[in-house]
């Protein structure tokens, strides 16, 4: 798959192909950021200690480019996350809070040219595969993503600065997804773990949007950016009333979107990566 498929490209597909996948959906996303976010987190109730509470980390091989980071797994489309829980928050105390997840994905990624056992979402004990067109504001770019649950420990401790060359543990179906976007154990090679990235989530009962909400604030250390995340899944010919109603469920109590809807992922990795290469040695 090539690193040069780009949002436009991918806007043009939308409902004929979201037929050829069972049970796609569209993720409606509204990213909020800096001081927006933790308004909303008032606004819209979110209390930390009502919230699950997650450690994430993300693998590439950052380097230096003049002025710039280059991360050439995400380039290459290729994202792998792990999620463990934190210790706070009262859904951190059942057995579900406690699980972690290491999720492999491709984003962006031409669903035409995925093979046909990667084209329809399906899963299984702790497992999910789901292939979905994620929304934010008038971008469109769709995703392939499989998520594998387990006792996965932190490869690393520290606020955003740490490296390791824990390498990630990824199943053999998700390291079969990863070469579809050329990612192949060599490229894994030189990868590291990035990371924390302080996240707590919550599900809070809005029954004015019709749809389950999720709410995820992302913070890197004391200084770094700070997310507010909400998004909810509709069908995609409800999509664009959904992402309506919940723009404007956003505007009507005063706050106001990031200007720039950019992945909340490839800027938290541009950060922790700079971090990394800028460490003392």
């Amino acid at each position: 798959m090539s690193a040069s498929w780009r949002v436009h490209s991918l806007c043009a597909i939308k409902g004929d192909m979201a037929d050829t996948f069972r049970n796609a959906e569209a993720e409606i996303k509204i990213i909020l950021a800096g001081g927006t976010a933790e308004d909303a987190c008032r606004s819209l109730g979110l209390e930390p200690g009502n919230g699950k509470h997650l450690s994430i980390y993300f693998w590439d091989a950052p380097r230096e480019d003049g002025d710039s980071i280059r991360l050439p797994l995400a380039e290459a489309g290729a994202i792998i996350r792990l999620r463990t829980p934190d210790r706070g928050g009262k859904d951190n105390k059942d057995d579900k809070g406690n699980k972690s997840d290491i999720t492999a994905k491709l984003r962006p990624c031409d669903p035409a040219a995925l093979p046909p056992k990667w084209r329809e979402n399906r899963g299984g004990k702790g497992w999910e595969f789901k292939v979905e067109e994620d929304w934010s504001g008038s971008d469109r770019v769709w995703s392939a993503s499989l998520k594998v649950d387990g006792n996965f420990e932190a490869p690393l401790a520290g606020d955003g600065d740490g490296t390791t060359a824990w390498p990630p543990p990824l199943t053999p179906g998700q390291r079969d997804l990863l070469a579809q976007a050329g990612v192949t154990d060599d490229g894994l090679r030189d990868a590291v773990a990035l990371g924390p990235v302080r996240a707590v989530r919550w599900k809070p009962s809005r029954p004015d949007l019709g749809r389950p909400l999720t709410a995820e604030f992302w913070s890197v250390g004391d200084d770094g950016p700070r997310f507010l995340e909400l998004s909810l899944r509709a069908p995609h010919a409800d999509a664009p009333s959904a992402q309506e109603l919940l723009e404007r469920t956003i505007l009507e109590r005063g706050l106001r979107p990031a200007p720039r809807q950019a992945s909340k992922t490839q800027t938290v990795m541009t950060v922790l990566a700079r971090n990394h290469l800028r460490r003392p040695v």
